[in-house]
């Protein structure tokens, strides 16, 4: 005769009961296709069937830092030229602004 591993407590004739976990093997023949059907029992001889569910990741949110804007101080316009003027901003550029401007000479 099969037996049945009781995955739900049930009541069956006559006058018996079986609990979560029992293995019964008395159980009425025109029964245990419902029962196998509604989970109640299973075939421990049988390979259970198991659904892997897999759940896709979703990417991350990658926010994007907006650039900062960079404010440039405004330029004092001197009337006066300097011959030792440096480039202070690094523009490759003296005197920024003025009349005066130029492009920085190289050096040998």
């Amino acid at each position: 005769m099969a037996r049945y591993r009781v995955l739900q407590g049930i009541d069956y004739p006559p006058n018996k009961r079986a609990e979560v976990g029992d293995t019964v093997d008395d159980l009425p023949a025109n029964a245990v296709k419902w029962l196998l059907d509604t989970g109640a029992i299973e075939d421990p001889s049988k390979p259970k069937k198991v659904e892997v569910v897999v759940e896709e990741t979703p990417a991350p949110v990658v926010e994007e830092t907006p650039t900062p804007v960079i404010e440039e101080s405004p330029v004092v316009i001197e009337e006066g030229f300097d011959p030792d003027a440096t480039d202070g901003d690094g523009d490759g550029f003296l005197q920024d602004g003025t009349v005066h401007q130029r492009p920085v000479e190289e050096t040998k």
